[in-house]
């Protein structure tokens, strides 16, 4: 089947059901299995939105490693309390060989989907039961019409804890009669976009010198533009289209974070708009960008293959020991950032050598700089303050 639905499932024989797992891949879905209470409870509690639904056995253990004999019909109910509480949309049911249980009026009372095991009526019952209860939870169904979307927030590419504001995001898409305060969004889908960033900068498609500035997000933007004059582009980074789309939502959701506004005054003009077509424009981009750099990544994994798509160019005043005049305009966190009156090139003055000189900003000074041993980065060798 072409949609898979992810279902944790906790029995502590689930070694031994083989069968119930090939049964589980002809209905489409794939089995997370757990032997206890907590084993189970403890995965579904750090990767809540990776579930669709729980499959239960009636008598499991508490712990994973406990031994044989201490299983109990008492962990089941408390798995039920847990499951309720961390997601009240996600179904569960139970497969159970307790002929004891199966029949119990009150367990069936507590539990209303519960199945035979080993009764082949009763399986293929219930992993239809198991579809429905997938097919039509808002968040599963969401999760399949934005798969790409949803599969960059999880740790291999952008970080889970963005699932949230995506699918806040994608909510506000699919009923756009519901949205309420948009600018109050802003913020989000600019961290999205910086943790984009980060993946890159990790898989070596932004440098390290452009990600530890303190303008990296802007910087970050620029650079993959392929416009930055301090490097030499071999091939083309990312798609214009998809360069655009970034600079567009940056403008957008850092002018909009400031009550405001810095140039565009988007607060405000969200806040006096009667429509949402501006926000909702802005989240399309941002769909549309994570779409097609979940491809990028895919595709592009190898850091150092995607350091030679570019060079740092190293300026002249690294070629010689000859002092460079300039001027120290920045400092952050201690770092400073130096100058060049001729050249008007940016190099960073590491902590260390900024407090041992008492450097300060807008102090005049010149120094000797010198190209890092792979040539993309530059660095101070001395500093003298102009007095």
């Amino acid at each position: 089947m072409s949609e898979k639905y992810n279902v944790l499932w906790i029995d502590d024989q689930h070694e031994s059901l083989t069968a119930v797992h090939k049964t589980a891949i002809d209905f489409g879905i794939k089995l997370w299995p757990f032997k206890s209470m907590n084993g189970g409870c403890g995965e579904l509690s750090k990767n809540l939105t990776k579930y669709d639904a729980v499959l239960l056995d009636a008598k499991f253990f508490e712990n994973e490693t406990d031994e044989p004999g201490t299983e109990d019909t008492k962990w089941v109910h408390q798995t039920k309390d847990k499951i309720r509480d961390l997601d009240k949309t996600l179904s569960y049911f139970v497969l159970t060989g307790q002929a004891k249980t199966y029949a119990s009026a009150e367990f069936n009372n507590a539990f209303p989907s519960v199945f035979n095991k080993g009764v082949d009526e009763d399986e293929d019952l219930l992993f239809k039961k198991l579809v429905e209860a997938c097919q039509n939870r808002e968040l599963t169904q969401l999760k399949h019409k934005y798969p790409n979307q949803f599969e960059m927030c999880t740790d291999a590419y952008i970080g889970k804890k963005h699932f949230d504001r995506i699918h806040a995001l994608v909510l506000d898409i699919e009923n756009p009669s519901s949205i309420t305060i948009a600018q109050d969004s802003l913020t989000g889908m600019r961290k999205i976009v910086e943790a984009i960033f980060v993946k890159l900068n990790e898989i070596g498609c932004i440098p390290d010198a452009i990600i530890q500035d303190k303008g990296w997000i802007n910087g970050s933007s620029f650079f993959l533009s392929g416009k930055n004059s301090n490097y030499t582009y071999n091939q083309n980074l990312i798609h214009p289209v998809i360069a655009f789309n970034i600079h567009r939502i940056l403008t957008i959701t850092q002018d909009g974070s400031h009550n405001e506004g810095t140039v565009l005054g988007v607060d405000a003009y969200m806040d006096s708009s009667p429509n949402t077509f501006l926000y909702q424009s802005t989240v399309l981009l941002l769909l549309d960008t994570l779409q097609w750099f979940k491809l990028f990544i895919d595709t592009n994994p190898d850091k150092s293959k995607n350091q030679t798509k570019w060079e740092y160019k190293v300026p002249d005043i690294a070629t010689s020991n000859e002092w460079v005049k300039g001027e120290i305009i920045r400092i952050n966190n201690g770092w400073g950032t130096f100058q060049s009156d001729c050249e008007s090139q940016l190099i960073s003055i590491p902590p260390a050598m900024v407090s041992s000189n008492e450097i300060n900003l807008n102090d005049k000074v010149n120094i000797i700089a010198e190209p890092s041993p792979d040539r993309k980065k530059m660095f101070v060798k001395e500093i003298k303050l102009v007095k």
